[in-house]
């Protein structure tokens, strides 16, 4: 039943393809060490690789590695390379007030790099079908709108695929009883003074004991559907911001009649959508900060009002213009991510897609916005990413490696300009700096067997 539904749950959603490599993501406890039982045993059946990632956050002194060392044994046991990762724990004195958003963070950045070091296509985590009941009550409670209300998706930008959300932790740990399979318990599940915790240790248990036996299945339904619905207003909220949005490089200007003649709701999403683009997120940005935006529709209210994040709304006759004062941080912010191969990665205001050329058709002609590499010496999903200090590649036709800064003095580019610029990073090398140059060692030559299309598109 647990490797039907798993198996099921992989096909529906689409989240892999023979071929690729998966990047398992194992912490110890009960639902990864499932998952990654699930996958090893599947693993032949579904042609695909897997690679074992374990990131050990430094919580917990000596218990920490144990857990560490009980994932290298448990990837050891079926024959998978296992990478496990340390961070210094200083990093949570630091910032002791946010270690839960802290910590979400610096996993993603280890999973992410993890996976383009080795070459994954995907990463898959085990989240449950308990995780979503919780994620929604707790998204209730902070106020969120239907979007956070939808919970926990499957995939997630093509990248990141959760095999269990359909599955109760109960039932995966009666599996691996079954099995004689072991996990670790971490004692921070218990500490009530996360919020998650009290959620999964004291409300759910709550709900099912006085309200309703079937409480969380019922919450992880309803997650799903308005996922579902979600989806859906999405695609409406596209062709009625398409309908009254004009972008800039600066930001957004929204017809203002034709916004203000659109129903409330539609009207709050398209406006959140235009905060998007210019922001690259929407992270700080609430209903309050939305609402107070769209009165300046009406009239005798003021002309202009600054909310967080550095955003600007202003109104004049014809438009509601959302734009960044600190336009510079905006952008380069937003442009940060991981493209699969093949696939597409969004950003605001442009979008990255890597393709494979169609064997026995002419290659499309290289420039500033399209770059041909050779495939087979592209490590996995490619990262995007702005310049950082001490950034170095070799520039196709050069000698050898130099400093990006440097190159980019030379090509006489504005200071302003390039912290704007997107590098394409295969591994820890950089593949293209977009718009001016590939690196000459991913170029493609007569041996190349299979060529790789990046292409720049401004949205």
């Amino acid at each position: 039943m647990i490797q039907t539904d798993f198996l099921e749950a992989i096909q529906r959603e689409r989240m892999i393809r023979r071929g690729d490599r998966i990047l398992v993501a194992v912490s110890g406890g009960s639902d990864s060490t499932a998952l990654l039982a699930l996958f090893a045993g599947a693993a032949a059946d579904l042609g695909i690789d897997l690679h074992v990632a374990h990131l050990d956050h430094g919580w917990r002194g000596k218990a920490s590695a144990r857990d560490a060392e009980s994932v290298r044994r448990l990837a050891l046991s079926y024959r998978l390379p296992v990478t496990v990762g340390q961070l210094d724990p200083a990093v949570w004195r630091r910032r002791p007030s946010s270690r839960e958003a802290r910590a979400r963070t610096l996993r993603r950045r280890f999973l992410e790099a993890t996976a383009a070091e080795v070459g994954a296509q995907r990463i898959a985590l085990g989240h449950t079908l308990d995780d979503q009941a919780e994620s929604l009550l707790l998204r209730l409670l902070r106020g969120s709108g239907r979007r956070g209300l939808a919970g926990i998706y499957p995939v997630v930008d093509g990248l990141y695929i959760r095999p269990l959300l359909g599955l109760r932790r109960a039932d995966l740990r009666a599996w691996l009883r079954a099995r004689r399979l072991r996990w670790r318990e971490d004692v921070t599940n218990r500490d009530l003074s996360l919020t998650r915790n009290r959620v999964r240790r004291r409300l759910l248990p709550l709900l099912e004991r006085d309200f309703n036996p079937r409480a969380t299945e019922v919450l992880a339904r309803a997650a799903n559907l308005l996922r579902d619905e979600e989806e859906w207003l999405e695609s409406l909220t596209g062709e009625a911001y398409g309908a009254v949005a004009s972008e800039q490089p600066q930001g957004v200007a929204l017809d203002a009649e034709r916004l203000g003649a659109m129903p409330r709701a539609l009207r709050r999403r398209v406006a959140r959508r235009a905060v998007a683009r210019c922001l690259g997120h929407l992270r700080g940005i609430d209903q309050r900060h939305v609402d107070r935006a769209l009165a300046l529709l009406q009239r005798g209210k003021p002309r202009s009002l600054d909310l967080p994040k550095g955003l600007r709304v202003s109104r004049d006759d014809d438009t509601l213009v959302f734009r960044v004062r600190d336009a510079e941080r905006a952008e380069t912010a937003e442009v940060a991510g991981m493209c699969p191969v093949p696939g597409e990665l969004r950003f605001p205001l442009l979008r990255l897609t890597a393709r494979l050329a169609e064997e026995g058709k002419p290659l499309p002609k290289p420039g500033p916005d399209r770059a041909l590499l050779d495939a087979d010496l592209v490590k996995g999903p490619l990262v995007v990413r702005p310049r950082r200090p001490g950034d170095r590649f070799h520039p196709q036709g050069s000698p050898g490696t130099r400093r990006l800064k440097s190159f980019l003095i030379d090509r006489k580019v504005p200071v302003d300009e390039r912290g704007r610029i997107p590098l394409v990073l295969s591994g820890e090398k950089i593949a293209w700096v977009v718009g001016h140059r590939i690196d000459d060692r991913f170029k493609i030559t007569p041996a190349t067997r299979r060529v790789l299309v990046l292409t720049k598109e401004t949205r």
